[in-house]
């Protein structure tokens, strides 16, 4: 970098910047060069970071953020992007008043009546549901919420509620949502049917120890899990470089959501809370 990166990207005068370019060589001496031929600035060959610790997740987060427009340049630390090209993925469109109303209701703890189109029904269904959360299932949003009709927590899509009706507080607690707050730990390995050489680096990749990789996860965020690694195929289905990941404690995993499911339900009936159908 020079000094008119630096004036650039932060919009400050050329004096201000030599300033923070010197102060800096003060504070770290040696990472930061002058290469006269570049008439640049260079890591030096020990470079150290002193005022940040990099984050290859970071960095490749906010690579992404630029490159779908979630983020400005200014907004981010990086100076000089490299080119970057990733696969698409379809835009949801969200109401913004819809949002806001079930924000509200999160924070004032209030039943809400609305209309919700389930792929179990031709048409939308009124239903009154107690917000609690937001989730994201790394393709779209939803909604945590006690559902009255079913007496039971559920998550609903935030592009199919509509008509949104506050009501009074609602009487449901969140901690009875036991799929939402109690955690379960998916072990994953590579595919047994793989090469050795692939084996290897799929551990590498995901930072294996022992060859097993461990993902902590709440129990109803575990269900888009399995559905987006495909974990709930038999992968005697698949090619092995069609499933390269397999669950390995499928029935602990299932034990721990039937066993949240079912004390989630005897919380709500001791509390007589009813279905209303």
């Amino acid at each position: 970098m020079n000094r008119g990166d630096l004036v650039d990207f932060f919009s400050i005068s050329v004096p201000q910047a030599s300033q923070d370019l010197a102060l800096y060589q003060e504070l770290a001496p040696g990472n930061l060069l002058y290469d006269k031929t570049a008439r640049t600035y260079v890591a030096g060959p020990d470079f150290r970071p002193l005022l940040s610790e990099p984050s290859a997740d970071g960095y490749l987060a906010q690579l992404r953020s630029l490159a779908t427009g979630a983020l400005e340049r200014s907004d981010t630390w990086i100076g000089r992007p490299p080119a970057f090209a990733g696969a698409p993925r379809l835009r949801r469109v969200y109401d913004r008043e819809v949002l806001r109303k079930l924000v509200a209701c999160i924070h004032r703890k209030r039943d809400v009546r609305v209309r919700y189109l389930s792929f179990s029904d031709d048409v939308p269904s009124a239903r009154t549901i107690a917000p609690h959360a937001l989730g994201f299932d790394g393709q779209r949003w939803h909604v945590r919420a006690f559902c009255h009709r079913s007496a039971s927590f559920r998550d609903f899509v935030i592009g199919r509620l509509s008509h949104l009706n506050v009501l009074e507080r609602t009487k449901a607690e969140e901690d009875w949502d036991l799929e939402w707050t109690r955690q379960v730990v998916l072990c994953l390995q590579p595919n047994p049917r793989l090469s050795a050489q692939m084996k290897a680096a799929l551990e590498r990749d995901h930072g294996m120890r022992d060859g097993a990789l461990h993902v902590t996860t709440t129990v109803c965020s575990s269900y888009y899990l399995q559905s987006q690694l495909d974990l709930d195929i038999d992968p005697a289905l698949l090619p092995p470089q069609r499933l390269q990941l397999v669950l390995t404690n499928r029935s602990e995993v299932a034990r721990a959501r039937e066993e949240a499911k079912v004390e989630a339900a005897e919380l709500i009936r001791a509390a007589g809370m009813q279905a209303t159908g």
